[in-house]
């Protein structure tokens, strides 16, 4: 399998960073409702706990929710819990990953295609009808 250019990171690993976490804060969160995985956060807690927005923390539980990472127990409160053994498995790579070359991590993340971006830079494409 061809490699990345980092070792810690191969071509799927790499694949599932750029399609499940779409920021570094996201990856933080997720990595400590990995360590924290015996209980459910609400928001709350976590902005208090990482100190980061009520923004962010939203925008990042909506995105690890939709990306099969964690789930929404209550009206509140999100727990990690991957959708199966392939995200378990993903997740602790990038766990790994990011304790060894963290630098080779958060570039991946920073690499990847931004769908916003993308949808603008659509509306500019001439079209040969």
């Amino acid at each position: 399998m061809r490699r990345s250019g980092d070792p810690a990171i191969d071509d799927d690993l790499l694949a599932f960073i750029r399609t499940s976490i779409k920021s570094v804060w996201m990856l933080e969160l997720l990595l400590f409702l990995r360590r924290h995985a015996e209980r459910a956060w609400s928001p709350a807690e976590l902005v208090r706990e990482l100190r980061g927005s009520d923004v962010v923390v939203a925008q990042s539980l909506a995105g690890l929710q939709g990306a099969g990472l964690i789930v929404q127990e209550a009206a509140d409160a999100y727990r990690y819990a991957p959708a199966g053994s392939h995200f378990e498995l993903m997740a602790g790579r990038i766990d790994g990953a990011y304790a060894q070359t963290p630098n080779a991590v958060v570039k991946a993340i920073l690499s990847a295609p931004n769908d916003k971006l993308q949808t603008f830079a659509d509306a500019f494409k001439i079209r040969k009808d």
